[in-house]
């Protein structure tokens, strides 16, 4: 030890033993401030050997309970001097540097399980065929599901990025969870069934609980009377019982907004194939029996349009509960928005035409273009005029202007074929054309009933006349009166 009193190992004392902590100046002993009033820990014992000069073990405790007793006697009495400071912080360190060991060993162990468990929950090792060849691995079908990117461990995704947290604070959902899968007749029947046995199961259930206790007590009862009575009112029970499974299945269904247990009957009835969030919108807002599917009228929507306009187009279930005619919220609002005209845009500009060629570049799989995909990020469109604006007139492989005789010739070819209304198969018939082009063509230039030629001069001149009858652009209020 030099003059700055550091040990010739480098290492500055850093706590003293258990009862010096009254020394000024010097931090107390972990054990004492964890709690701990005895000498017994055998970083102390060892210690005490240590500073000594007795012959101990480092692994270990040899010795009876009275040596153990007499060391800790003789620590009360040891010198308060630095060099004892030194020791025992050398000490102290050598037990902390085995305790760090340990930690390293149950790692290594926990590690090991970690991996023990991934390659069980991964399947059996691929096995190899007859001929050499690795045989297809054993992989559940989550691997292949979102995110894409888990953790090997965990199986957790990634964090979420600024645009993710961005959408989640405006509670945006993804597209994804917007998609709804077409409800079959079979699973609306299911659906039904199982409200009614879920409803019937609620009101059976006390009654059972009942029936189970009344018969219990008969049986261990010793009194003939009191077995009587308990006979009876088992009986009254059990025709309650009955009572209850004969009711009609109007009173069955219940209310609209009756609580049921939608995750039993996702999972059971179900089999999983719906969510139970998924079963109970679609009960309340489309197949429960009170709703009223009848078409709506002038009169009940101009009273829609008020209520909307004095509630700000805000807290639809209310909107429908004051309409007081058994339309469900999401009646109102999809008539709402049908019946005004600022949702539904009609001219397309040519910023919506930009935009709809880029979205079908970025989201189309081959021949497959998901309007409805494109529908969600285009404001004011549904699905249907998308379909209509790119088959008509943005497709760049539709051809426009003068048609050919070839082109004609296919056209006549493909009406012979399909007749003068499937227009949608017909235009598979002509290459780069539309059902509409291919209709215009046919009904105003290709068909029988249209007199081609030279235009004689008592037509021109009745021409001139309907024209300044009906005005010029007014061609098909004057086509009947030239037959």
């Amino acid at each position: 030890r030099g003059d700055t009193g550091v040990a010739e190992g480098g290492r500055a004392p850093a706590f003293l033993p258990c009862g010096w902590e009254g020394t000024e100046g010097l931090p107390a002993c972990p054990q004492r401030a964890a709690g701990g009033a005895s000498f017994s820990s055998p970083s102390c014992s060892l210690f005490l050997h240590l500073l000594l000069g007795q012959e101990r073990s480092p692994v270990g405790r040899e010795g009876s309970a009275e040596e153990d007793s007499e060391g800790e006697l003789d620590m009360m009495n040891l010198p308060e001097t630095p060099e004892t400071c030194l020791q025992m912080n050398l000490v102290y360190q050598e037990v902390l540097e085995e305790k760090i060991q340990e930690v390293h060993v149950l790692l290594a162990q926990n590690k090991e399980e970690q991996e023990k468990l991934t390659r069980e929950l991964a399947g059996p090792r691929t096995t190899k065929s007859s001929d050499g060849k690795a045989m297809p691995a054993n992989v559940f079908l989550g691997h292949f599901l979102k995110p894409y990117f888990k953790d090997k461990t965990s199986g957790i995704g990634p964090p979420a990025n600024s645009d993710a947290q961005e959408r989640a604070m405006r509670s945006i959902k993804p597209f994804e969870d917007l998609i709804t899968t077409k409800w079959k007749s079979r699973e609306k029947l299911l659906l039904r069934q199982s409200v009614i046995s879920d409803h019937l199961q609620h009101l059976l259930q006390p009654k059972l609980l009942k029936l189970e206790y009344l018969t219990d007590k008969r049986e261990r009862s010793q009194d003939e009377m009191e077995r009587q009575i308990l006979g009876k009112q088992i009986q009254e029970a059990e025709c309650e019982m009955n009572n209850i499974k004969e009711l009609p299945e109007e009173v069955l269904l219940g209310n609209r907004f009756d609580k049921h247990d939608w995750d039993k009957i996702a999972n059971v009835n179900f089999e999983g194939t719906r969510s139970a969030k998924e079963l109970e919108k679609y009960w309340q807002n489309s197949e429960h029996p009170s709703i009223n599917r009848k078409e709506w009228s002038e009169e009940e929507i101009e009273k829609l349009r008020e209520l909307a306009a004095r509630h700000k187009c805000l807290s639809w279930e209310t909107i429908a509960q004051e309409l007081g005619t058994q339309r469900t919220a999401f009646q109102c609002l999809q008539m709402f928005q049908a019946n005004n005209k600022d949702f539904k845009r009609s001219e397309w500009t040519p910023e919506e035409d930009r935009m709809l060629l880029q979205l079908v570049q970025e989201v189309r799989v081959g021949s497959h273009i998901p309007f409805r995909k494109i529908a969600y990020y285009m404001e004011g469109r549904d699905s249907a005029q998308l379909i209509y604006r790119w088959t008509k007139r943005l497709d760049p492989n539709l051809r426009h202007g003068s048609w050919t005789p070839e082109e004609d010739a296919l056209l006549l070819k493909a009406v012979a074929k399909y007749g003068e209304q499937d227009w949608y198969k017909i235009r598979r018939e002509v290459p780069r054309r539309s059902d509409i082009q291919c209709r215009d063509r046919y009904l105003y230039a290709l068909h029988y009933d249209i007199k081609k030629g030279k235009w004689s001069a008592e037509e021109e001149k009745k021409l001139i006349e309907l024209a300044e009858k009906y005005g010029v652009g007014k061609a098909a209020s004057s086509e009947g009166l030239f037959s």
